[in-house]
Order: C-alpha cells, then sequence, then structure tokens
C-alpha cells in the first residue's frame, strides 16, 4: 500500500475522475435557454470565447510554475465558465480540482488531458446542436 504524497495524489485523481464521469458534457435544455435568452449568435461566441479562454488557462497550467493559489483561481474560473456556457462536467472537473488545489494537490499532466478530452466532447456536442438548428431553419 502507497502512502504520502504518491497515495494522496492517486486518491484525489480517482475522486475526480468518479465525480466528473456522473456529468454529461453538455446540457442541451440549459444551452436552449442561454440561446433564447441571447441568440444563437450569441451563445455560440460564447463558447468561442470560452474555448479559446479555457485552451488557453490549461496552455498556462501545464506549462507549471504556478503556486497553489493560482491553479484554484484558474480551476474556480473553469467551473464557473463552464457552468455559464452549459458544459456540467468541465464544472464537475473545475469544481473538483478546485477543491484538490484547496488541499494543496495539483493537476498532473493526465488531469489536463482528461479536460481537453472533455473541452473536445462538449465541442462536438455544440457543434452537433448547432447543426441540428441550422437544419431547422
Amino acid at each position: 500500500m502507497a502512502y504520502g504524497p504518491a497515495a494522496t495524489r492517486h486518491a484525489a485523481t480517482e475522486r475526480i475522475l468518479s465525480c466528473s464521469d456522473d456529468a454529461p458534457e453538455f446540457n442541451s435544455a440549459e444551452f436552449d435557454e442561454l440561446s433564447g435568452m441571447i441568440g444563437e449568435d450569441g451563445v455560440m461566441e460564447m463558447v468561442e470565447i470560452f474555448e479559446a479562454e479555457t485552451r488557453q488557462r490549461l496552455r498556462r497550467l501545464a506549462a507549471g510554475g504556478q503556486n497553489i493559489a493560482t491553479q484554484l483561481r484558474e480551476m474556480h474560473t473553469l467551473k464557473g465558465a463552464a457552468g455559464t456556457v452549459a458544459a456540467p462536467r468541465l464544472a464537475a472537473l473545475g469544481r473538483t480540482f478546485e477543491m484538490a488545489a484547496r488541499d494543496g494537490i495539483a493537476p498532473s499532466a493526465n488531469d489536463f488531458k482528461t479536460i481537453e478530452q472533455a473541452l473536445e466532447a462538449y465541442l462536438t456536442e455544440v457543434r452537433g446542436w448547432s447543426a441540428d438548428r441550422a437544419a431547422v431553419a
């Protein structure tokens, strides 16, 4: 049995994966509601901004050198932004990594890969949503 930081890191990773796997990549009902409020063009612009900022955030974090407070802030921002654009799995990952940062545990390269995969899955769903709307119009 492993003890110390490696065991803590493994336990945190397992907790992260189990918590976020239950959340869907995309919440179409919330996205429809957001689109109803700001229009399809507005919601798609929000997604473009979210994608760009999330990719930039991940590059910064993956480069390393940030203290735990910065990592916590970045994950808190991911959580909130993902919630705004109806990306429940990304919001759950942000929340879980934020909690890990509060415990002094920084995300690993595999954790960043998990976030990137969730981002890609979300964007695929958004593109499908947009294509469905275009087909109806």
